[in-house]
């Protein structure tokens, strides 16, 4: 079912953010999970935070508010207990664009899976513990894009709403088993975390694509060239790069090597990026890899 929930607080603006950290920073329990264009980007950023409290819901656009320290302040106050589900990247990406420290955390996959849950994801969760059904289409949709939609705000608030219950609950079954100390042990270890460094993009990487070592010699000198231009193309344009194309593609591409733009232009998925001037610098790059 659709859960029946007040419209959350979007807030786009320093004053709305100033006004509700002040309301945020005197509960107890704060519910706490982010969006980011990872599938989109070549690098990522968080493009969206959401809290949660006991009494009302909120949605930051981090895109648009140029200081965000009143929310960094309230995350690493350890008198407030941050609630988040699966935190490990939540936490890097946090580290890594705000520089916050989130301080006192009760991660609620970490609880399901001591409490020997085998499915940790949220809207399994949801499901079973509150009958709330999440479309997880939004899982993967890019949130830098904005205006947001209706649906994407509600899916946003539905990814912290119901955490501080169920940290109850999982809480009290926790002390239940004798699991609450080892609980926080894990959950003191989240504090250490520390975020990866950016992409790191290795010459290599295009003998780990499935089917290269199938290739022959003359195809996979034609893979590596194709390679390296994606990783070229992906840093240039900010984009994930199977984004600009696909790794079947781009086998596909080096195991034809076609030699003019018809043969070239037959090739089943080839991105429309390459069936305009793109198409002549992929003959180049193929021809090239052949001498």
């Amino acid at each position: 079912m659709k859960a029946p929930m007040p419209a959350p607080k979007l807030i786009a603006s320093q004053l709305e953010l100033d006004e509700s950290a002040e309301h945020i920073s005197s509960e107890s329990h704060l519910a706490l999970d982010s969006e980011s264009n990872s599938f989109y980007a070549y690098k990522p950023r968080t493009c969206l935070i959401q809290l949660s409290t006991e009494h009302g819901d909120y949605i930051i656009d981090p895109l648009v508010i140029e200081d965000l320290s009143p929310i960094g302040s309230i995350l690493a106050d350890p008198a407030v207990e941050k609630v988040i589900h699966a935190a490990e990247n939540d936490l890097i990406g946090l580290r890594k664009d705000f520089k916050f420290r989130v301080r006192n955390i009760f991660d609620t996959a970490v609880a399901c899976r001591l409490l020997g849950r085998k499915r940790l994801g949220l809207a399994g969760i949801l499901f079973e513990e509150f009958g709330v059904q999440m479309d997880k289409k939004y899982q993967r949709c890019n949130w830098e894009n904005r205006p947001l939609s209706p649906e994407q705000l509600y899916y946003a608030q539905l990814d912290t709403r119901f955490l501080i219950r169920l940290r109850h609950r999982l809480h009290r079954r926790l002390q239940e088993r004798n699991l609450a100390s080892l609980a926080q042990e894990r959950f003191a270890r989240l504090e250490k975390i520390r975020f990866k460094p950016e992409r790191v993009w290795k010459a290599d990487g295009y003998l780990r694509l499935k089917g290269a070592q199938e290739l022959s010699a003359a195809s996979r000198r034609t893979l590596k060239e194709l390679f390296s231009y994606r990783e070229y193309l992906a840093r240039k344009t900010n984009k994930a790069p199977f984004r600009i194309i696909n790794n079947e593609i781009l086998l596909r591409l080096a195991r034809e090597m076609p030699e003019d733009i018809p043969s070239l232009l037959q090739l089943r998925g080839l991105p429309s990026r390459f069936k305009g001037k793109g198409a002549n610098k992929l003959l180049r790059i193929i021809k090239r890899s052949k001498s």
